[in-house]
């Protein structure tokens, strides 16, 4: 009888092999796809368990005499720094909207960005990008000018924690201590000589609007004319490189709230990169809801490798208490903006040419 050419290529060595693992493959994609929140919940019970493993551990190594003594001043100072920051995310956003030719008052901006910020809580990282869009639509905002906005915040929030991060690097005792922590020894070396220029090209116009256009295609949106020029995409940045210095500011002080020092020009500039790319990393893991264990994981070893926390237990203790602060300064701002009144919209039609 004849062999016919996929015969043959079954009875190849490793052929029932290589295809049975396909299948394996196959069928584990699949039941991850079916069951994604199970999946998600599961890795976030994953981290709990070994980050509460880590913290028995790593307790047991506090230098001897140590004592928790809180600075109560710094801890509120802390505090209403991280407030200022929450309430000036939404200014930016409203500054975002203005130059693509929409504007929004004050007040319903704060509403919409600080509400649609708990929906972040949501596993994906993404869900609040449509809840604002469609929020902001229904103020009068057409929904691919918010689209537009929500794409050009997060190139630009990103790429401005990423600069922090890299200019703070001048200010570390050893930088060689921040590559341990990321994992990489190169990685800050990389950081400053390939990644700024990078980024700095990423925020060009034509290939933000080649990305913004490719999102909207794949999302069956009209294609959208990006009406921000380079100098304008940089000032944004700009803007979010200062709104991170402020929670910088208030990260330091926290931090000597809890381990007492020195609140020195260069720990506020290393606590200003500490916070910022520990955000990315939590925002980019995409994994757990807002980050939810990669962004404390990340700020804990960058503390220890900035010497600014004597062990790991102290360091995560510190990104905790910051993750429980960020809560309660979010939901004190939503409170606030819920109980100001006022706030008409209108939203201009004037729109810039790229430039």
């Amino acid at each position: 009888m004849p062999v016919s050419a996929q015969d043959a290529r079954d009875g190849e060595p490793g052929a029932g092999g290589a295809a049975m693992s396909s299948g394996v493959v196959s069928r584990v994609t699949g039941v991850v796809k079916r069951h994604k929140r199970v999946v998600r919940l599961a890795v976030l019970a994953l981290i709990i368990v070994f980050v509460g493993l880590a913290i028995q551990k790593s307790w047991a190594q506090l230098p001897e005499g140590f004592t928790w003594k809180v600075n109560w001043a710094y801890l509120v100072l802390a505090y209403l720094t991280l407030v200022a920051q929450e309430l000036c995310f939404a200014l930016i956003w409203r500054a975002i909207l203005a130059r693509l030719g929409s504007r929004l008052a004050v007040v319903p901006a704060e509403r919409i960005y600080l509400n649609s910020e708990f929906v972040r809580y949501i596993p994906g990282n993404v869900w609040h990008v449509f809840t604002r869009v469609l929020w902001a639509e229904r103020e009068g905002v057409p929904r691919v000018t918010g689209f537009a906005s929500m794409t050009i915040e997060l190139a630009t929030k990103v790429a401005s924690a990423a600069l922090v991060f890299a200019v703070s690097l001048l200010a570390w005792p050893d930088v060689r201590s921040a590559a341990g922590a990321l994992g990489q020894r190169g990685l800050p070396l990389t950081i400053a000589i390939v990644g700024v220029p990078l980024l700095l090209v990423g925020l060009h116009p034509r290939v933000l609007s080649w990305g913004l256009n490719f999102a909207l295609r794949k999302l069956g949106r009209p294609a959208f004319t990006l009406s921000l020029g380079y100098r304008d995409l940089l000032a944004i940045t700009g803007l979010w490189m200062a709104s991170w210095i402020i929670a910088g500011l208030g990260f330091a002080m926290l931090v000597r709230a809890l381990v007492p020092g020195s609140l020195s020009v260069a720990v506020i500039i290393i606590c200003s990169g500490v916070y910022a790319i520990g955000w990315d990393i939590g925002f980019l893991s995409f994994i757990t809801p807002s980050g939810l264990g990669f962004r404390e994981a990340a700020l804990a070893g960058l503390l220890v490798a900035a010497g600014l926390a004597p062990v790991w237990a102290v360091a995560l203790a510190i990104a905790i208490v910051a993750r429980l602060l960020v809560t309660a300064a979010e939901l004190v701002c939503v409170a606030g903006v819920h109980l100001v009144r006022g706030g008409s919209v209108s939203t201009g039609a004037g729109s810039r040419t790229a430039r």
